[in-house]
């Protein structure tokens, strides 16, 4: 039978593995856009800035941009998401 030490050692270490080693949570994004700030990216709307590339798209009219990877050789596939979201109508 275990003792009273072992049980709260085994429930230490499986809510030190669910809290510590689980990924940040960033709810509200989108697939792209969370692929985007994966990649160290930011979405910007229309273009992007002189010293950045476009690595992706993150929804309709937003680009995915990152600073250009001279200083860091690591190639980024461009992927753009297939969905987009539908224009809404302009209330007047």
């Amino acid at each position: 039978q275990p003792s009273v030490s072992c049980v709260s050692t085994a429930l230490f270490l499986g809510y030190f593995l669910i809290v510590f080693m689980t990924p940040e949570i960033r709810s509200g994004l989108g697939a792209a856009e969370t692929h985007c700030v994966n990649l160290q990216g930011i979405c910007r709307r229309d273009i992007c800035k002189l010293i950045e590339d476009e690595i992706g798209a993150c929804r309709r009219r937003w680009k995915c941009c990152r600073l250009w990877w001279v200083l860091l050789p690591i190639p980024t596939p461009v992927i753009f998401s297939d969905y987009q979201e539908p224009l809404q109508t302009k209330m007047k």
